[in-house]
C-alpha cells in the first residue's frame, strides 16, 4: 500500500494531492493535523494513532490547525508548510480584535448543534449558520437532547429550526438513547470530514461519543440555573471514527463574531435574498425606504420581523468591520508599514 493510499482514509483526493504539491519539496511527506496545541502539532498518516508524529511548527506552518493538509519533514519532526485550504471555519478574534481566527480546515459537512434543553435559541443558530455557510462546507443541524423534552417540544423545536435554516437538513436526536443517529449517518458518506459547531452544553461531546460507538471524549453536566456547560473541548481535534467518518470537533464557542461572512449571510438568509430582488430600489437597505418588500413581507407576516432584525445586526457587523478594516489599511499605508503576513 503507497503512502497516497494510506492517506485516502484521512480524505486525501487528487485536489488535496494538488494543494500538497503546491507546497512541498523531495524529502518531505503529506499529513493531516489532528490536533494543535502549545505550538505542537500531532499529524496523521493514516488510520492508526499509532504512526501520528508530535511535531513542531515551523514559521511558516505557525498558523496551522485541525484539518489542515501539511508537509512535514518526519526526521526532523517539523512540519514545513501548510497546503491551500478548501474549507474553513473563521470567525473573528476575541476580544474585539481585527483580524480573522480560522479553527478547523478542510471539512466537508458541518454539523450545526443545538441543544433541546434548556431551549433552542434561532437567532444564535441563524448566527452559526452564516459561519457555516461561509465555511464552504454543507451545513446540517442536529438538534440534540430529545430524550429530555418531550416529543411536542420536539416537533416545536424543529419546526422553529427549520424556519431558521432554508434548505438546510435538520435532525433531532437522542445521544444517550440513539435515536436519529441512523438519520444522521445516512446524510454523510464515510471518508468526508465533520465538524461540529455550537456552543458548550449543547452535547456535542456526547454526540461524538455516540458516533464513535466509545467514549472518546469527556462529557460534563450543563450548569444549573443558566443551562450553559463547561468547556470539555479544549481544543480542535481531527477524530477518526469507526465507522470511516472523520470529525473535527471544535470547542465550544460562546462568541460568535463574524468575519468576512457576506457570502454566508446571503446563504443562510436565502428567505431575504430573494425578497429583495423585488424591491423598488437595488440598493434598497430594508429599513424604511418606500417599495422594500422585505419589509413588506415582514408587516404581512410572511417574514418573521425577528429573523429580519437578526439579519440587519449581522449586516450592520459585517459593514462595520469592512469600514474599519479599509481605514486600518489607509493608516497602515499612510505608515508607511508592510501589508500583514
Amino acid at each position: 500500500m503507497t503512502p497516497e493510499d494510506r492517506l485516502r482514509a484521512l480524505g486525501w483526493d487528487d485536489d488535496v494531492a494538488a494543494r500538497v504539491a503546491a507546497v512541498t519539496r523531495p524529502g518531505l511527506v503529506a499529513a493531516r493535523v489532528v490536533r494543535v496545541d502549545r505550538g505542537e502539532v500531532d499529524v496523521a498518516v493514516d488510520l492508526d494513532e499509532v504512526h501520528d508524529l508530535r511535531a513542531t511548527s515551523t514559521k511558516a506552518a505557525k498558523d496551522c490547525v485541525a484539518g489542515d493538509w501539511v508537509a512535514v519533514d518526519a526526521e526532523a519532526a517539523r512540519v514545513e508548510a501548510v497546503a491551500e485550504r478548501r474549507t474553513a471555519f473563521v470567525r473573528r478574534a476575541a476580544r474585539g480584535a481585527r483580524v480573522p481566527q480560522t479553527l478547523a480546515a478542510n471539512l466537508d459537512v458541518v454539523l450545526v448543534v443545538a441543544g433541546l434543553e434548556p431551549g433552542l435559541n434561532p437567532r444564535r443558530l441563524e448566527r452559526e449558520l452564516v459561519l457555516a455557510h461561509q465555511s464552504g462546507g454543507v451545513p446540517v443541524v442536529v438538534l440534540t437532547k430529545t430524550d429530555l423534552v418531550g416529543p411536542a417540544a420536539t416537533q416545536a423545536a424543529v419546526a422553529d429550526a427549520v424556519a431558521a435554516a432554508p434548505g438546510v437538513a435538520v435532525v433531532a436526536l437522542s445521544s444517550r438513547t440513539g435515536e436519529g443517529l441512523d438519520r444522521l449517518r445516512s446524510l454523510v458518506a464515510p471518508g468526508r470530514t465533520l465538524a461540529l459547531l455550537g456552543a458548550s452544553g449543547v452535547g456535542k461531546s456526547s454526540l461524538v461519543n455516540a458516533l464513535a460507538g466509545t467514549e472518546v471524549q469527556l462529557t460534563a453536566e450543563i450548569r444549573a440555573g443558566d443551562g450553559k456547560g463547561r468547556h470539555t473541548t479544549t481544543a480542535a481535534r481531527l477524530l477518526r471514527l469507526r465507522d470511516g467518518h472523520l470529525l473535527l470537533d471544535t470547542p465550544g464557542v460562546r462568541a460568535l463574531a463574524l468575519w468576512e461572512s457576506w457570502d454566508g449571510l446571503a446563504a443562510a438568509f436565502p428567505d431575504v435574498e430573494e425578497l429583495a430582488g423585488s424591491c423598488q430600489f437595488a440598493d434598497c437597505f430594508h429599513e424604511d425606504e418606500p417599495g422594500c418588500a422585505v419589509v413588506a413581507a415582514s408587516d404581512a407576516g410572511a417574514l418573521d420581523p425577528e429573523r429580519l432584525e437578526n439579519w440587519r445586526r449581522m449586516r450592520q457587523e459585517m459593514a462595520t468591520l469592512d469600514a474599519d478594516l479599509v481605514e486600518a489599511e489607509r493608516r497602515r499605508q499612510r505608515a508607511g508599514r508592510p501589508p500583514p503576513a
